[in-house]
């Protein structure tokens, strides 16, 4: 909904941050936009893995972000999580510890992930 604009990715940006060459951030980007393309278009069921930030799982046409612990104490500046959990419900619901089996997070226990 709306007007927004999509501004293109800033490849030399993400290279410099990352300290690799230009290519290979576009390589890797493409590559990983291709495989997961592939996926979903077969119905498979997707854990990608966004180092340090979470999980976002695909499965039957859902997607459901899981946010780390870490991740969001960073963003929130609260040290205990589980007082803001009892503040808002619902955060409970989109945390997830770095060492939880990623199948264990989905209904059918399969998954492809990306890491």
């Amino acid at each position: 909904p709306g007007n927004k604009e999509v501004a293109p990715l800033k490849y030399a940006k993400v290279a410099t941050v990352a300290s690799v060459s230009r290519l290979k951030v576009e390589g890797c980007i493409q590559g990983t936009a291709s495989l997961l393309s592939h996926c979903l278009g077969k119905g498979e069921n997707i854990a990608l893995v966004l180092r340090d930030v979470g999980v976002l799982l695909i499965e039957d046409r859902r997607v459901k972000m899981k946010y780390f612990c870490n991740f969001l104490e960073r963003m929130s500046g609260m040290k205990n999580l589980e007082i803001a959990g009892f503040k808002v419900p619902q955060l409970l619901d989109m945390v997830v510890s770095q060492v939880v089996p990623l199948a264990s997070l989905t209904f059918s226990g399969r998954v492809i992930i990306f890491p």
